[in-house]
């Protein structure tokens, strides 16, 4: 994705009184060069004009802010409309220009996520800031508190080992605390299966994304099953797993969608209501940015979403795909009227839903108009 800045040519005999008027006022993002080309400034603001009437206007020896006027070649800058959209270009800006530092510039919070690794042989739980093919993420986790609780939960409902063996199977541990606390289900005793340990596995991915429903139903036919067969113990065993699951979750009552998952449509403030701004979120990799003309909205969306959605992904750089799900979850974890995000839902109903909050959006400017 490529953003189209305007460029500025310095010349401080003019550009207070030509250039600087027609700068506009609202919020962009902006690179300012030497006389060598080289990038010294890339940053956002709020109000372009005055930021750079501060760099290029009269100075005062009390003010202690940055003098450009003798070192500055041209000035480049892209205007945008919403957080969002203020924030991603940044971030493209400064991946491009500072590909080895740009996260400890901070131009977004980045979050934790639950890690399961189904290459292990009896796969555990990790937390993890990075993405790698093949394992199955989770999240965004806000604090390690709030991960440790559903580590925690997960591990006691479906018995998934913490330790920190590798564990392959007839290999027991019996100095492990866990396994003296019949905390796991000890594959390394060969007490279960690597079949029966990924169905736990599973139950307990269910379990992370709130699909309670998907696990407990087949629980509550099977233990109906074992009673009218009276195996009255192994329906007890099946209840207790049930209790188990209820006991999780009134300890951790959130829930946290899979990466894979993490389909979004996000639906962005432009400078005029005739046209749409729509970014496009594929587990978690923003894979669409776009401007939209109102009248031509579904036709043009339909496309890209079936671009998006229903041809096989290019294959992804992993550090990017965790800074775009990071930048998406910055707007999950704090909601702003000028950012909506739209769940995807299959692509008539998604295109629905955004129309319908695009003439909601109408509907709200025009009765700020009227009064």
């Amino acid at each position: 994705m490529d953003f189209d800045f305007q460029t500025v040519l310095y010349d401080a005999s003019t550009f207070l009184e030509t250039a600087l008027p027609e700068i506009p006022k609202g919020t962009a993002v902006y690179k300012i060069f030497d006389t060598q080309g080289r990038l010294i400034v890339l940053n956002r603001t709020s109000n372009l004009s005055q930021r750079l009437e501060r760099y290029f206007g009269p100075h005062s020896e009390r003010v202690r802010d940055l003098d450009l006027r003798k070192i500055t070649s041209r000035v480049e800058y892209f205007r945008t409309f919403s957080p969002f959209e203020t924030i991603y270009a940044l971030y493209l800006e400064r991946r491009r220009h500072f590909p080895k530092s740009y996260r400890r510039m901070k131009t977004f919070r980045y979050f934790t996520l639950m890690k399961i690794n189904r290459k292990q042989r009896f796969p555990r739980v990790y937390a993890s800031r990075q993405i790698k093919s093949g394992v199955d993420y989770f999240g965004p986790f806000l604090t390690r508190g709030q991960f440790a609780r559903m580590k925690t939960a997960v591990e006691r409902a479906f018995k998934l080992r913490p330790c920190l063996f590798n564990i392959r199977g007839s290999d027991p541990h019996p100095d492990c605390m866990y396994f003296q606390m019949h905390t796991c289900s000890k594959p390394c005793n060969n007490d279960i299966d690597r079949s029966g340990y990924l169905a736990d596995v599973n139950r307990a991915a269910a379990f992370i994304q709130g699909l309670d429903d998907a696990i407990e139903q087949p629980w509550v036919s099977e233990m109906t099953s074992l009673a009218a067969e009276t195996k009255f113990e192994e329906a007890e065993a099946v209840r207790k797993q049930i209790e188990r699951l209820h006991r999780a979750r009134q300890e951790m009552k959130e829930s946290f969608p899979a990466l894979e998952s993490f389909h979004y449509v996000v639906l962005l403030a432009t400078e005029t209501t005739s046209r749409v701004k729509v970014a496009i979120v594929r587990g978690g990799t923003i894979a669409g940015f776009d401007d939209y003309e109102a009248g031509n909205l579904r036709d043009a969306l339909c496309a890209n979403l079936a671009r998006c959605f229903e041809m096989e992904p290019a294959s992804l750089n992993r550090e990017w795909q965790y800074d775009e799900f990071c930048l998406v979850c910055n707007f999950l974890t704090k909601p702003l009227q000028s950012v909506q995000l739209i769940p995807f839902n299959g692509i008539e109903s998604t295109v629905d839903a955004v129309e319908k909050r695009v003439r909601r959006r109408k509907g709200g400017d025009a009765a700020e108009e009227n009064l």
